[in-house]
């Protein structure tokens, strides 16, 4: 249990923001105001960052409840639940003007 917990604590701190964050956007509509001007659907933000929580928990999970030999049967799927997370926060972006 050496370098673990130096990945575990930032890695938990995010997930735990983001998940608040989500569940702010999907129960109240509030969003950070940096993600005002962008994004045009806002539940879907919401739910994107509640999937991205949900994948650096399982990542999470992973780093510290796991053998090293099963770490990627955990961490994997982690990784995709995360960047399913990615994608859904695009798709709820508004589109760049053409030309920029």
């Amino acid at each position: 249990m050496g370098y673990e917990l130096f990945v575990a604590v930032p890695m938990g701190a995010m997930a735990l923001l983001l998940a608040a964050s989500g569940a702010a956007v999907l129960s109240r509509g509030w969003m950070l105001p940096w993600q005002r001007p962008r994004v045009l659907r806002p539940r879907l933000l919401g739910w994107a960052q509640l999937a991205a929580a949900a994948g650096l928990g399982m990542q999470l999970v992973g780093l510290l409840a796991v053998g090293p030999s099963y770490r990627p049967v955990v961490a994997g799927p982690g990784a995709v639940v995360l960047l399913l997370g990615l994608a859904l926060v695009v798709r709820s972006q508004r589109p760049s003007p053409p030309g920029v």
